[in-house]
């Protein structure tokens, strides 16, 4: 992954424009049309679908799925669409996924992993029903998934694993994903996680060598800032443990997407909170002692007196304790002697008609350590946006919304250019070594590698915007309820106007020929 630190360079976004051949899907009523239908979850009950203008529109058009920021906790469904959204047909998927309190908690857990079953219902209902149907001649319908915070975790596994190739026997497959302030690797908040032992300095995207991307290891940063920026992603980080349950549900990658692209480097903990490896603490040593007592238990044993009739009774439960808690410590000491080793792994896997979907990654900007409090900063480029926390990058959390995305768009860009771009023979960065210098083998070599990664660069893009101005979770429910002007997306203007111009790019390439 350290050749694409080098190569990439995230795009500078255009003003949106207008073009000829671009597929406008427009409505002439003001008043949209909203249908709720009831889609069963076996038996888990059943959640509800939102369909906006669906029935406007007939299944050859392109249909946009919205996977809301978080679930809502009563039967109200009226929140309003992104404003970007409200041009296309869309459906949305109203999943339940919510903290409950230890003495209200509901007969029907709301944690993981039962918001990942009612997408799944979902999708296979609005698929089933919204999708090319039973005819064999028609192509499957399109559709491009759309979701925020909790909404973007579930709406990047949907779309990862449901982008198959357009096939006419799939009535629908899914062409794009826009993902705005994900969590796609909720393993970084386990406290065993590598990027807690590292110390590092935020570079600009496509300079960083490291860890993901615009992040560098060698760095060391002694300044106060936190480890995670404040505010609404520390408090997602707060609610792992009544969003998730158990540990070993972070590892699914159905949420924890980055682990489609390679293996868990770190062990399932016990719980969200202890380290398995507590600083400090000799292993060889205590490894040695747990071992130690186990042999000398059964020697001393058998060298002992006989038990008198009140403690031998007693014994046997006492050796299969002290056994027992021996053991657990020797395992526990040799998870620590042996962690597991991140490997790559090749997804989409080679045999299959999944392929990754064009991919819109939109994060805030970290908010400045000195400044949490004040006003987001004026828009600025994503280049600017680098130099920027390259210069003060003692000043801002390393592990944000902008870590998170930065790390997914790198493995999905090298799985690009390791599997499905991957040119044969040799790879075109050992060409130029061929021949003459300055001769053919580097003209065929930069003609083979600039359709790659302008390919590349098209299928993954990213944008930051300015600083989010909701320090808490709690405000940004408030403007869900209250201030329907900015729509569930909480993206505002700019997030909003990129959004609309990425979609209409994308089918604009799709079916606008």
């Amino acid at each position: 992954m350290s050749r694409w630190l080098r190569l990439w360079k995230p795009p500078v976004w255009r003003v949106p424009r207008s073009t000829s051949r671009c597929f406008q899907v427009r409505f002439l009523s003001a008043q949209p049309t909203i249908e709720h239908v009831r889609v069963p979850c076996a038996s888990a009950g059943d959640i509800t679908v939102s369909l906006h203008n669906v029935s406007k529109q007939d299944a050859e058009r392109p249909l946009l799925i919205f996977i809301p920021p978080f679930s809502q906790p009563g039967p109200g469904l009226s929140t309003p669409l992104p404003s970007c959204l409200v041009d296309y047909p869309t459906a949305v998927i109203h999943y339940r996924w919510q903290a409950q309190e230890e003495e209200h908690k509901p007969e029907l857990p709301l944690h993981w992993p039962t918001p990942l079953h009612d997408v799944s219902f979902g999708y296979s209902w609005i698929a089933a029903n919204l999708g090319s149907g039973s005819d064999s001649s028609a192509n499957p319908r399109p559709a491009y998934v759309c979701g925020s915070y909790l909404g973007a975790s579930l709406a990047a596994g949907l779309a990862l694993t449901e982008a198959h190739v357009p096939v006419r026997s799939l009535p629908m497959t899914i062409r794009g994903l826009v993902a705005h302030n994900g969590i796609y690797n909720w393993t970084m908040f386990l406290p065993d996680h590598p990027i807690h032992k590292l110390r590092f300095k935020p570079e600009s995207p496509g300079t960083g060598r490291g860890l993901g991307f615009g992040l560098s290891s060698a760095s060391v940063d002694d300044s106060p800032a936190p480890f995670e920026e404040e505010g609404i992603f520390t408090e997602l980080k707060h609610l792992t443990r009544a969003l998730f349950s158990d540990p070993s549900n972070l590892f699914d990658p159905f949420v924890s997407t980055c682990l489609f692209f390679h293996s868990a480097d770190l062990h399932v903990p016990d719980d969200f909170t202890t380290p398995l490896f507590p600083p400090n603490s000799s292993l060889s040593d205590e490894f040695t002692a747990a071992v130690g007592s186990l042999a000398g238990s059964s020697t001393s044993s058998s060298s002992t007196s006989s038990p008198t009739p009140d403690t031998e009774s007693a014994a046997p439960e006492e050796e299969a304790e002290s056994a027992e808690s021996l053991l657990a410590k020797a395992a526990t000491l040799a998870k620590q002697a042996n962690p597991p080793r991140k490997g790559y792994l090749a997804f989409p896997p080679r045999d299959s008609t999944l392929r990754l979907p064009p991919t819109l990654f939109l994060y805030d900007r970290p908010r400045e350590y000195s400044s949490l409090h004040s006003l987001p900063h004026p828009p600025e480029s994503p280049v600017d946006a680098g130099r920027r926390l390259r210069r003060r990058g003692a000043s801002t959390s390393k592990s944000n919304f902008r870590v998170q995305a930065m790390e997914l768009i790198g493995l999905m860009m090298r799985s690009l250019d390791m599997q499905e771009l991957r040119p044969k023979g040799p790879p075109p960065w050992e060409w130029e070594w061929e021949g003459d210098p300055g001769g053919s083998g580097v003209n065929s070599a930069r003609g083979e590698e600039d359709p790659r990664m302008r390919e590349i660069e098209r299928r993954v893009q990213s944008c930051e915007l300015p600083s989010s101005s909701f320090h808490s979770l709690e405000s940004l429910m408030v403007v869900d309820k209250e201030r329907t002007g900015m729509g569930l997306g909480l993206l505002g203007k700019e997030g909003e106007a990129m959004v609309a111009e990425w979609l209409r790019e994308r089918i604009d390439e799709d079916f606008g020929e």
